[in-house]
Parts: C-alpha cells; structure tokens; sequence
C-alpha cells in the first residue's frame, strides 16, 4: 500500500466513524423494533437485555467520540469497535435461532440480512471498516447453518441456507464495491470542481491585479494628455486652430477616463469590492442636473431631450447620488448614440416604500430598437450586441452591465423593453431611504489659492510636470518631489501650505511619508496632506486617514477638482487655525 492510500484509508475510516455518531438515534430505534418483534422467539428477558447491552454500547462510543473529537482514537481502537458492535447486535439472531426453532432461525437469518446491508450502506468509505463489521455476521451465519441442521437433522436444508447466506455475503461485497466506487468517483469530481473552482477564483484575482496594475499605469499618461490639452486651450495667444486641436485632444483623454472607470468598476463588481454610500440630497436637482448636461449633445443630433415627472420626487432622500447619476448618464448616453431622429425622453417616479422611497427612472428613446437576439445579449460583459456597434460609437460594452449592478446595490434593478424600429426603453429603479441621518455634503471652497506653497510629491516624471500645468497658471507656488525620502527633506526646511502626495511611489509610499512627517516636530508637521490615488475604496482611504492625510484628489488629475482639494484643504486648516486662537477659545468658554 502506498503513502497515499494508506492516508485516504486512514481518512475513509475515521469520516466513517464520525459519521456513525450521526445515524446513533436511527440505530437505537431500529434495535428496539427488533427487540420487540423477535422477543417471541428469543425471549422477553433475553431481547431486554441484548438491547440494554447494545444501547450502552452505542453510548460508549458516542462519549468516546466526543471526548476524542479531535483526536478520534486509533485505527486498532477503531476496528475493534466495529467489530464489538456487530457481535452485540448480531447476538439476537442467535437468540432468536435457539429458542424460536426452525421459525427462529428464519427470522434470525433475516435479521442478520439487514444487518449485513446496514454494514454496506455505512461502511463504503473504508474496506477495513467493511470488514471489521462483517467478519461477526460470516461467523454468525455459520452458526445458524449449524443450528439448522441440528433442529431440523436435514443436511440439504441447512446446505441450501449456507448456499443463500453465502450468496448473501458476495452480493453484498460486490454491492459494496459498487457504492465505494461512486463513492471515490464523487470525491475526485469534489475535488477537481474545488480545484476548478480554485483556478477561476485565482484567474480573476490576478485579473483584477492586472486591471489595477494597468490602470495605475495608464492614469499617468492621460492626467499629462489632460494637462497638456487644457494648458493650449487657457494659453491667451495660442492660434484658434491649435485650440480647436487642443479640445479634440481632451475630449480624447475624457473619453480614456471613462473608459478606463468602466473597467475598474467592472474589476471591483468581480471582486466584490464595489460599494455605494447612502448621503442626503435633492433627487429632482440630481435628475435636473443630468438632463441639462446632455441637452446640448441632443440638440447637436437634432433630437428632442424632455424631462416628465420631476414633481412627484421628494425634496430629500438618503442614497447614493454619484451612482445615481453615472447609470443616468449611461442610459440618457446610450440613447442618443443609437437614436438618428425623433428624441429621448426621461420619465420619473416616487412612491413610498416601507421606511423609504421607491424611485422609479424610465428612459425611452425612438431608435432603432433591438432583436430579440440583440436583446438577449444586453447586458453581457464587453458585448456590444452587433459587430458595427464599436465601430459606429465605440465603447466596451460594459456599461449597462455597470449599470444593473450599481441598481442592484442600491436595492434595485435595471430592466430593458425593445421592439425592432421600434427604439427602447430602460427602467431603473432604486430604494431610497428617508433623508435626516446622512451627512451633509461640504461646502465649496472659497480659500484662493493663489501665491499658495503647495508640494507636489510623485515619483512618475509625466505627473509631476501634469501638476505644473495645472497649477502654475494659477499663481500657485509648486516645489516637486520625487520621492518620499525627498519630499521629508524638503519639509524639514520649508514650510508648505498643501502637500500633494502620490500614494504608490517605490521604497516609501504616500503613506508612509505622512506618517513619518507627522511623527517629526517641524514647520509642516500639521499642514494638509491630500492624496493623489486612483482608489475610491473607503478601506483604502480609511488607511489615508490614519496615515494623517485629510484629504483626496483622483488621477487622473482634472484641474477643476485639484483647485477645489487645495482650496478645502485651506478651508479646513484656516477653520483649525482660527479654532486654536487664544480669543476664540475665550468666547467658546
């Protein structure tokens, strides 16, 4: 016997044995019914004491396995417990056979039938355990053979029950080598599906590593096409055809950020990391908003964009406005593009649900509609339901799948109805709940940041000159770093106003160099600290919290919403200056 087989041997017996604590109570009752029904033949007190012997035999074993559960005792213990089981419990056949008479050796040879097959059914996973349990019942039949021929002094009778018992006893070898080997086919298909099963989890762990890995990569180069393109088209005398080249080209890096967000939500909804935050706000401005971001690509493609339904929205609810609005902007986006003439309409709803709000968005357009096919396909990953659809409006085909999901987390759905030429109609609804417990939005800065000493600290070349487009033609005062180790030493000897600090840099991360700034008593020891990340985890920016930074800005870097972290951040530190005051702390006592 090789290694392995005597482990799987050894295992097969010891889930055995485990497994008969299970069936004890099925074992007991069976034992009384039998004690009962040959109490006739073999006798009331006799049947009464088999069963006292054998129930406290079982209870042997029960306490036995508990007290070792974790150590279930040994292979030697174990057979010589099977093998005991089956004496006792196989003893009443020979009762029922010496004092029953030949009726009794009937119903003892029955008896002991059942008991073979109940040595089958419960042995499969170990031959040892098999034949433990069996060997007592050969000898048992052996005996009734003799007992037979004794009562009855025919030879042929008691030859024709050694025949049957032995016929007995191959069947239900073979039967049992039948059920051990589903057995062992089951246990190899359990155990390939969990390595399958291991394979795929591990596939798009490494999937979704790659995805961020690439996407860390690819933000560097379009927060440079971003900066670039903004600065010719702020640049006073740069020529009008230069800017006209220069809107393309942002346009062109806005169209890679959306992409490049599709795939990282995709990545994040595979890997169960996606999450929405339940905030107060106004429904009806969130809706209004959106309309009249797409008004002017409609009116472009000569199509009518009508809003119904507005007044039926509450003027507060509790969700997550950002999904919100990034499935509207999808759906009322999706629109257009497939619709040549006539318009999109976007209808709203609200009804009181529970302790909250059903909300209830309809976007219908008069395109050209989906085949039964096409619509099948709807919302598979990275289908775009024909060919020619990336090439006519490119895209991933991730979106809507986005889009479901994001539905679906905020207690929703999203569901489609199309007809050919007949165009289509998406239905979102979401759960919304009461407002009066979230937290309030902040406020918009109002600190200039002109003349502002701001740090930059990146360890990517493409990035840090990506800042200095966006932020020296604001009158801010940027000093770059490259490092971790770097932007410690410039903070040693300078005082800054913001610092700017890329998470992901080699040797010591944006982390890391917070924390070391915040343990070292210097002129920057409390000064803002706002991260420069790609993540939108609350997890990741928990981490950024007790790092000691205050704030985010995402890459790519978009400079309206770098003014705006630098202009909070000013905000927040003037407020904790002017807290801090000797007259301020007069008047709050």
């Amino acid at each position: 016997m090789t290694a392995a087989s005597s482990t799987d041997s050894r295992n097969g017996l010891a889930k055995t044995m485990l497994a008969r604590q299970d069936g004890v109570r099925g074992r007991l009752a069976f034992s009384a019914i039998y004690g009962l029904a040959l109490s006739p033949m073999a006798g009331w007190v006799a049947s009464a004491v088999w069963f006292g012997v054998y129930a406290a035999f079982q209870l042997y074993e029960i306490w036995l396995y508990r007290r070792k559960r974790a150590t279930p005792p040994d292979r030697p213990m174990a057979l010589l417990l099977l093998a005991a089981n089956s004496v006792v419990y196989g003893a009443l056949g020979i009762f029922a056979a010496l004092w029953g008479g030949y009726v009794g050796v009937t119903c003892g040879a029955l008896f002991l039938a059942g008991a073979v097959l109940s040595a089958v059914v419960t042995t499969q996973r170990s031959q040892a355990a098999y034949t433990a349990a069996m060997a007592p019942y050969i000898g048992y039949f052996l005996a009734l053979c003799y007992l037979a021929a004794k009562l009855t002094g025919a030879g042929p009778k008691a030859m024709a029950l050694a025949a049957v018992s032995g016929l007995l006893v191959f069947s239900s070898s073979a039967l049992w080598r039948s059920g051990s080997a589903a057995l062992e086919v089951q246990r190899r298909a359990r155990m390939e599906a969990d390595r399958r099963r291991l394979q795929a989890e591990s596939a798009v762990g490494a999937k979704s590593a790659f995805i961020a890995m690439v996407s860390h990569e690819l933000r560097t180069p379009i927060s440079a096409i971003l900066a670039g393109a903004e600065s010719i088209q702020n640049a006073p005398h740069a020529p009008l055809d230069l800017r006209a080249n220069a809107s393309l080209i942002a346009e062109s890096g806005r169209m890679m950020r959306a992409l490049l967000n599709d795939l990282l939500d995709l990545s994040k909804i595979e890997a169960g990391r996606m999450s929405v935050e339940i905030i107060d706000f106004d429904p009806a401005a969130v809706v209004s908003d959106t309309v009249s971001f797409w008004a002017s690509q409609a009116a472009e493609k000569g199509l009518a964009l009508t809003l119904e339904g507005l007044e039926t929205l509450p003027p507060q609810v509790a969700a997550d406005p950002t999904r919100l609005r990034q499935v509207l902007n999808n759906l009322i986006s999706n629109a257009i593009k497939f619709t040549d003439r006539g318009g999109v309409a976007l209808a709203v709803d609200a009804a009181p649900s529970g302790e909250g709000w059903k909300l209830v968005f309809a976007v219908a357009d008069t395109g050209m509609g989906m085949t039964r096919e096409q619509f099948a396909r709807l919302f598979i990953p990275f289908d775009q339901t024909l060919a020619s659809t990336a090439r006519t409006h490119g895209g991933t085909g991730l979106g809507l799948t986005i889009s479901r999901e994001l539905a679906r987390m905020m207690g929703g759905d999203l569901s489609a109805a199309s007809q050919p030429g007949k165009g289509a109609t998406f239905t979102l609804q979401i759960f919304a709940e009461r407002a009066g417990h979230a937290v309030a939005p902040p406020p918009p800065p109002t600190a200039p940041v002109t003349n502002v000493r701001v740090l930059g600290v990146d360890d990517h070349e493409v990035n840090r000159r990506a800042l200095a487009l966006m932020l020296e033609p604001l009158g801010v005062d940027l000093t770059l770093a490259a490092s971790g180790e770097q932007a410690l030493a410039l903070t040693s000897v300078a005082a800054y106003d913001v610092i700017l600090m890329d998470l992901y840099m080699p040797e010591m991360d944006g982390r890391e160099t917070t924390m070391r700034l915040r343990a070292t008593p210097g002129p920057n020891q409390t000064t803002p600290v706002i991260a420069c990340t790609a993540s939108t985890a609350e997890r990741d920016w928990q981490a950024c919290r007790d790092a000691g930074m205050t704030g985010s800005v995402p890459k790519p870097f978009d400079a309206a919403l770098l003014h705006g972290a630098i202009a909070r951040a000013l905000d927040e530190r003037a407020l904790a200056e002017a807290a801090e005051t000797p007259d301020a702390r007069v008047a709050t006592a």
